[in-house]
């Protein structure tokens, strides 16, 4: 059973989510976001961390709306997250992180078209410049959702100009 202490502390981390993104959410959505940042984030809620920890969560789901722990690709993308997340301190300016970006998630960079490049960076609140330094804790959420489009891109079936395989089954 749950003490009085936690569940206020429950119910003000989820003020502090709804605070921070601007956005009123049902308990199970809570709930729901609360197992998930207990699995990835390690949160404990009666933790003197547990606030920064929802804070933290709560601005890049701002920043960046795709930011879910419900999608199937969810892992890949999240462990390119962490790869630029927990780099300490590492400053990049735009194309030299678009370059490592690409070395990462083995993509061709001249495949990447230049307005899906500046779509990376706008959904993580970022404004792409070549030349802008960024720091690899910001360009985070840029590695986030660039990887949801070279999931996507090595997904892609090959097509087959065969004639059998464009004929119907009889």
């Amino acid at each position: 059973m749950a003490t009085k202490q936690y569940l206020a502390k429950y119910r003000h981390l989820k003020q502090t989510y709804e605070r921070i993104t601007e956005k009123d959410i049902s308990d199970i959505t809570w709930y729901r976001i609360v197992a998930s940042l207990k699995q990835y984030f390690s949160l404990e809620i009666e933790s003197l961390q547990a606030k920064n920890i929802v804070e933290t969560y709560a601005g890049m789901k701002r920043k960046c709306p795709a930011f879910s722990f419900r999608t199937s690709d969810f892992n890949s993308r999240w462990q390119a997250f962490k790869h630029f997340y927990d780099a300490q301190l590492v400053q990049y300016t735009g194309q030299q992180f678009l370059r490592v970006l690409a070395d990462y998630l083995k993509i061709n960079l001249s495949d990447v078209p230049r307005s899906t490049r500046y779509y990376w960076f706008s959904q993580a609140g970022l404004s792409f410049n070549a030349l802008n330094i960024y720091h690899s804790k910001d360009l985070a959420l840029v590695a986030f959702v660039a990887a949801k489009w070279a999931i996507n891109r090595r997904a892609q079936p090959m097509k087959s100009a065969e004639p059998k395989v464009l004929t119907l089954a009889k």
